[in-house]
């Protein structure tokens, strides 16, 4: 509840009027949300879940996440309180996702493959940028932030002024300080180094202009999409003639972006951001950052932010840009579709309909008649159908026979188990039959037909070995140390191997 009224007196008092100015800040979207009791929680699982490589989330997969995180979050506070969890919300993910794109945390979208999508909206992505700059400990002055200010105000001036002979003097300047500096180096002098703490401060003020370009892309797509909604309203309230609203609405979808104040200022962003050469000496620029010695000291979602740097700009563009033809193509349907007298028409008529409804109710009985109105257009249903659909069931299918009295297919259950691995019982019974000690080899070629199959060498190798994973023999090996056996399939065919002779060690040793 406001204190002050919506329009301030004239004479006002200095606090009524800040007050004003106050309670409109909080108002705005962005305070409004970190007002609420469940913002904390709201910024911790959306900074989980979006992050400057991931600006987008498949509806299923955020419900997925979202869940996964509460309930770990539940398990964690119930650990430790030994207590339920307070705080955390049951509600399943599905409905806290709906009420947060309700509360304008979150905006659902649909990709170019039609499948539904979240992202965060401007004012979500500002709301997580002021927590993330609060928790922050970096001094708010720097040198950097000073120096970009200074040369900021300093082209402003240039541009508000234009001055041709101040112009030429600065450019003079400007080129006699660089021919001094190049005639310094060429003689030998040293390129000054810059101290670890004050490129770590013009890192912190890099990583303060990127945080905010989230905020300011998706501002540019969520007023385009108002946009759309206006125009698309207020085509619909239209009442000049067919040729002009098309004329009209059909030159607005094509230049939407000139219609919104973020959309003039992105579209001269694009003008700098089109330029490939541009991009690309970006790119340079920052792995030559990231390959300083000083930027190994940075954490590592401060080096993730700045090496996405680039896919960020693309993809905000892209985002914008896909908004923008979303919009077009809205407005430009709904053009085309559009006629101004058939909808006036439908207006009057549902209107009047309404009214004599509203007064027919209250006088009317019931089995009491009304007259239709004749003035609506005749419905032309076309030619309806003759055949309706035979509503008695399909006929069922056949049952299935009864195998129960089959004897148990013995023959096909040995086959399975021929194709099966190792039989490690059998052949540890079959070593514990032989005397005297023996090789893998050896053993192999004493046992019983159904322990000679090519698998059954890995379980002799096995119980030779201890199953250590080491036990087998590396390298070249002598032919006097090899031995060859033969192996027979479930199929009945033969095949020989050569392996290392290796002894098996009996359990009785």
């Amino acid at each position: 509840m406001s204190l002050v009224p919506d329009r301030p007196a004239a004479g006002l008092s200095p606090l009524a009027a800040a007050l004003a100015g106050v309670e409109q800040a909080f108002a705005a979207p962005t305070l409004g949300l970190l007002h609420k009791a469940e913002a904390p929680l709201v910024v911790a699982l959306l900074r989980c879940v979006f992050t400057p490589d991931r600006p987008t989330v498949a509806t299923e997969q955020l419900h997925v996440e979202v869940d996964d995180l509460l309930a770990g979050l539940r398990s964690a506070v119930s650990g430790a309180a030994e207590t339920p969890a307070r705080g955390v919300p049951d509600d399943p993910a599905r409905v806290l996702c709906t009420r947060w794109v309700r509360e304008r945390w979150l905006v659902r979208s649909l990709d170019d493959t039609g499948a539904e999508r979240y992202q965060l909206s401007s004012y979500a992505t500002e709301a997580l940028d002021v927590v993330a700059r609060t928790q922050g400990t970096r001094g708010l002055v720097s040198e950097s932030r000073i120096r970009t200010l200074l040369v900021t105000v300093e082209d402003l001036a240039r541009d508000a002024h234009p001055d041709r002979e101040a112009r030429m003097r600065e450019l003079r300047s400007r080129v006699d300080e660089t021919q001094a500096e190049l005639e310094r180096l060429e003689a030998g002098g040293q390129v000054e180094s810059v101290a670890p703490s004050r490129l770590v401060e013009q890192y912190d003020h890099v990583l303060s202009l990127v945080r905010e370009l989230p905020a300011d892309f998706a501002r540019v797509a969520e007023s385009i999409a108002v946009l759309q909604r206006e125009m698309v309203t207020r085509l619909r309230q239209d009442e000049r003639t067919t040729g002009v609203v098309v004329a009209d609405y059909l030159d607005a979808s094509e230049n939407l972006l000139e219609r919104t104040p973020e959309g003039r200022a992105f579209a001269g962003a694009m003008e700098l951001l089109g330029d490939p050469d541009l991009l690309d000496g970006l790119e340079r620029r920052v792995g030559s950052i990231l390959a300083h010695p000083f930027a190994a000291d940075l954490p590592a979602e401060h080096r993730a932010v700045l090496a996405s740097l680039r896919s960020q700009l693309v993809g905000a563009i892209e985002v914008v840009l896909a908004a923008q033809a979303r919009a077009s193509r809205t407005v430009t349907a709904q053009v085309r579709h559009h006629n101004p007298l058939r909808d006036r028409e439908l207006d009057d008529a549902l209107r009047e309909a309404t009214a004599a409804m509203a007064d027919w109710f209250p006088s009317s009985g019931r089995a009491a008649r009304v007259d239709p109105l004749r003035w609506f257009e005749r419905a032309r249903p076309g030619r309806l159908r003759t055949a309706l659909h035979d509503l008695r069931p399909e006929t069922p299918p056949d049952g299935l026979e009864d195998w129960a009295d089959d004897p148990a297919p013995s023959d096909e259950i040995a086959d399975l188990r021929a194709m099966g691995g190792p039989q490690h019982a059998a052949i540890l019974a079959h070593l514990g039959t032989l005397t005297g000690p023996s090789s893998v080899g050896q053993a192999f070629a004493a046992g019983p037909q159904d322990l000679r199959r090519p698998v059954e060498l890995l379980g002799y190798l096995d119980v030779a070995t201890d199953g250590a994973a080491d036990g087998g023999t590396s390298g070249d090996v002598p032919a006097d140390d090899l031995e060859q056996v033969t192996a027979v399939r479930a199929d009945g065919t033969a095949r020989d191997f050569v392996l290392p002779r290796t002894p098996i060690r009996r359990t009785d040793d």
